[in-house]
């Protein structure tokens, strides 16, 4: 036995010094590349804020004592500490502050990556417009400080990662010896049992949760051999039926986080759009105040500040339609206004190459549920559809109605609501349809789409007992059709 404890022992350590030379380098690169990129982000996220107020000071200067404004603020740029090197140039002259620059031996070029050219230090210019000409803001920041953090982390990263592999080995050699005698003991009696002796049984006392685990399943399994075979039966069956209803709950628990994660998603873009939208409205009316009333310039200054105003209401409407979309709170509602609502934010955004056309019900449509889940299903259907249109253009329907007989074999015969959505576009092809809502599926190129938008609907369809059907032909558009419950239905009168 001590002979098997030992070779057991070396094979372990063995184990685990390959999987450390294999994993270590690995481990490492990928860290570093981590810490570098987490260290460059902050620095290039910092400096091109830095640069970019710089440039927006530099374009609200007034023309009156433009060159003695313009060195005071790169003075200032200098003596914060950030930039090393600072410059205004209009293609004729240049401008540098009173304090002695860094200025570069060759043409200056904007760093598009952290490190590059080998002079530690990360150039950025600006075009700013003026009115009487447009001036270039050339600035330059010191990245050694932030190239001495990133050598810093990685000395660190290499002595953790010495003290963790002297740990496993540690604990390598300490397991080899715990695991080693009762898995001898265990290896025995199993052959025990493969030899035809299954009246003994398998008691094995272990510190180790796992092995003693192991001696269960195994005395289990001893147990089946004897006449246990119904018992393990109905176990297996029951645990079949646990776990899918673990699936089930988490499949919903899946896609109310995606649905919160868009809203979510929409409610920040909508704020960052704001935070752009203002400076514009603040500077165009500071700008119109400024200009005489009846002037041409004061008339498109009128535009831009109208134009303005439309954006912050589009904003709006985002921000309402994200916080709706955190309040999951079942009620009725007209299927109409949700629908509407969404045709509302997706206006804004559909090419003009693509026509809307919605087909309205002359009668009122009452559902029963949260209708920002509704517009939900509008917005993911309808951005799919004029996404497979936005190249060669065409028109995308919207229809509502109510259904008696709905083309479904999931659905009894009832009153439904139906939404179709159709498009077209290219379509999809016959062997792609029954992937369509899976989750993170897509015919799409890297980076146009991530997958959840039909699955997200999908579960939403499901969750309100419904059904989603999709039919396409590949050159003729793709239809989408929804068979909603109207309000009072019940449950087991929906779902088959």
């Amino acid at each position: 036995m001590e002979r098997i404890i030992n070779s057991l022992r070396v094979r372990l350590i063995s184990v685990v010094l390959i999987i450390l030379a294999a994993l270590s380098p690995l481990l490492y690169l990928g860290v570093s590349a981590i810490v570098e990129a987490g260290y460059t982000e902050r620095f290039v996220n910092s400096v091109r804020a830095y640069s970019r107020l710089a440039a927006d000071e530099l374009e609200a200067l007034e023309p009156q004592d433009f060159d003695r404004q313009a060195r005071a603020l790169l003075d200032s740029v200098e003596l914060s500490g950030l930039a090393v090197f600072a410059e205004i140039t209009d293609g004729t002259q240049k401008i540098h502050s009173t304090i002695d620059a860094n200025v570069p031996a060759g043409p200056m070029e904007d760093d598009f990556n952290f490190g590059d050219h080998g002079d530690h230090a990360y150039y950025i210019s600006h075009t700013v417009k003026r009115p009487d000409r447009s001036v270039t803001l050339q600035l330059g920041f010191d990245e050694g400080p932030t190239l001495e953090q990133i050598r810093a982390a990685r000395r660190q990263l290499l002595i953790a990662m010495g003290a963790f592999a002297l740990t496993s080995l540690a604990v390598a050699s300490w397991l080899s010896a715990v695991i080693a005698r009762p898995m001898v003991r265990l290896q025995e009696a199993a052959k025990r049992v493969a030899s035809g002796d299954v009246h003994a049984p398998l008691q094995m006392k272990s510190s180790i949760r796992e092995i003693r685990e192991l001696n269960l399943h195994l005395e289990r399994m001893r147990r089946e051999l004897v006449g246990a075979n119904e018992q393990l039966t109905n176990e297996i069956r029951e645990r079949q039926v646990s776990e899918e209803k673990r699936l089930a709950l988490e499949r919903r628990l899946l896609h109310r986080e995606r649905i919160a994660a868009i809203g979510t998603l929409a409610g920040g873009v909508a704020h960052e759009f704001n935070n752009i939208m203002t400076p514009i409205l603040l500077y165009s009316q500071l700008a119109l105040d400024e200009t005489p009333a009846h002037s041409p310039l004061a008339q498109d200054l009128t535009r831009v500040v109208a134009a303005a105003h439309r954006a912050r209401g589009l904003v709006t409407r985002i921000l309402t339609f994200s916080r709706e979309m955190d309040s999951h709170q079942a009620a009725l509602f007209s299927a109409s206004a949700p629908v509407s609502e969404a045709l509302a934010l997706l206006r804004a955004i559909v090419p003009a190459n693509i026509e809307i056309v919605f087909h309205e019900p002359a009668e009122n449509i009452e559902l029963c549920g949260d209708p920002s889940l509704v517009q939900q299903i509008v917005i993911n259907l309808c951005t799919n559809a004029y996404q497979a249109m936005r190249g060669s253009g065409g028109t995308l329907g919207i229809t509502l109605g109510l259904v008696d007989h709905p083309d479904s074999t999931q659905l009894k015969a009832g009153h439904y609501c139906m939404l179709q959505v159709s498009d077209t576009g290219h379509g999809i092809e016959p062997e792609l349809l029954e992937h369509v809502f899976e989750p993170f599926f897509t015919t799409r190129d890297v980076g146009d789409g991530t997958g959840l938008g039909l699955s997200v609907v999908h579960g939403i369809v499901q969750s309100m007992g419904g059904e989603i059907l999709v039919e396409s032909r590949p050159g003729r558009g793709t239809t989408f059709r929804v068979y909603l419950p109207l309000a009072g239905a019940k449950a087991e009168d929906v779902a088959v």
